[in-house]
Protein backbone atom coordinates (compact mmCIF):
# COMPACT_ATOMS: atom_id res chain seq x y z
CA UNK A 1 0.00 0.00 0.00
CA UNK A 2 3.24 2.44 0.95
CA UNK A 3 4.24 2.11 -3.00
CA UNK A 4 0.51 3.31 -4.24
CA UNK A 5 0.26 5.57 -1.73
CA UNK A 6 3.75 7.10 -3.34
CA UNK A 7 3.84 6.27 -6.84
CA UNK A 8 0.41 6.93 -7.98
CA UNK A 9 0.61 10.61 -6.75
CA UNK A 10 3.27 11.24 -8.53
CA UNK A 11 2.90 9.38 -11.77
CA UNK A 12 -0.54 11.40 -11.99
CA UNK A 13 1.23 14.75 -11.65
CA UNK A 14 4.05 13.40 -14.42
CA UNK A 15 1.35 12.48 -16.98
CA UNK A 16 -0.59 15.29 -16.45
CA UNK A 17 2.72 17.71 -16.74
CA UNK A 18 3.59 15.82 -19.84
CA UNK A 19 -0.18 16.77 -21.23
CA UNK A 20 0.39 20.47 -20.39
CA UNK A 21 3.60 20.19 -22.39
CA UNK A 22 2.37 18.08 -25.19
CA UNK A 23 -0.18 21.06 -26.09
CA UNK A 24 2.23 24.24 -25.02
CA UNK A 25 0.59 27.33 -24.30
CA UNK A 26 -3.00 25.60 -24.69
CA UNK A 27 -2.08 23.37 -21.92
CA UNK A 28 -1.63 26.42 -19.16
CA UNK A 29 -4.71 28.54 -20.61
CA UNK A 30 -7.87 27.88 -18.67
CA UNK A 31 -9.55 26.87 -21.66
CA UNK A 32 -8.26 23.23 -21.13
CA UNK A 33 -9.03 21.04 -17.83
CA UNK A 34 -5.13 20.45 -17.73
CA UNK A 35 -4.25 23.18 -14.73
CA UNK A 36 -7.09 22.09 -12.94
CA UNK A 37 -5.56 18.54 -13.51
CA UNK A 38 -2.12 19.72 -12.23
CA UNK A 39 -3.09 21.63 -9.30
CA UNK A 40 -5.71 18.43 -8.36
CA UNK A 41 -2.50 15.75 -8.76
CA UNK A 42 -0.41 18.27 -6.61
CA UNK A 43 -2.60 18.71 -4.26
CA UNK A 44 -3.21 14.73 -4.32
CA UNK A 45 0.63 14.11 -3.38
CA UNK A 46 0.48 16.67 -0.34
CA UNK A 47 -3.12 15.12 0.85
CA UNK A 48 -1.47 11.44 2.05
CA UNK A 49 1.39 12.77 3.56
CA UNK A 50 5.84 13.17 2.31
CA UNK A 51 6.34 10.26 -0.68
CA UNK A 52 10.07 9.61 1.36
CA UNK A 53 7.36 8.19 4.52
CA UNK A 54 5.75 6.01 2.13
CA UNK A 55 9.11 4.95 0.60
CA UNK A 56 10.75 3.85 3.82
CA UNK A 57 7.67 2.08 5.17
CA UNK A 58 8.27 0.28 1.72
CA UNK A 59 11.89 -0.36 2.53
CA UNK A 60 11.24 -1.79 5.73
CA UNK A 61 8.50 -3.88 5.02
CA UNK A 62 11.03 -5.63 1.98
CA UNK A 63 13.89 -5.41 4.28
CA UNK A 64 11.75 -7.38 6.94
CA UNK A 65 10.41 -9.49 4.31
CA UNK A 66 14.22 -10.15 2.57
CA UNK A 67 15.89 -11.00 6.03
CA UNK A 68 12.50 -14.23 6.77
CA UNK A 69 12.86 -15.39 3.41
CA UNK A 70 16.28 -14.62 2.18
CA UNK A 71 18.64 -18.16 1.01
CA UNK A 72 21.32 -16.28 2.88
CA UNK A 73 19.86 -15.29 5.80
CA UNK A 74 21.78 -18.43 8.14
CA UNK A 75 25.21 -16.55 7.01
CA UNK A 76 24.37 -13.62 9.20
CA UNK A 77 25.58 -10.07 9.30
CA UNK A 78 28.89 -8.82 8.10
CA UNK A 79 30.94 -7.71 10.35
CA UNK A 80 33.62 -5.10 9.74
CA UNK A 81 37.02 -5.46 11.53
CA UNK A 82 37.41 -2.31 13.56
CA UNK A 83 40.53 -3.08 14.95
CA UNK A 84 42.25 -1.72 11.77
CA UNK A 85 40.73 1.17 10.20
CA UNK A 86 40.19 1.85 6.53
CA UNK A 87 42.62 4.44 4.70
CA UNK A 88 41.82 5.57 1.21
CA UNK A 89 44.65 4.79 -0.87
CA UNK A 90 45.31 8.39 -3.31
Amino acid sequence: LSLVKASAPAMTQKVVDRSMQVHGGLGVSQDTFLPMAFAGARALRWADGPDEVHWRTAGKLEMAYQLKESKLYPIGRYVHDTSKPFRAKL
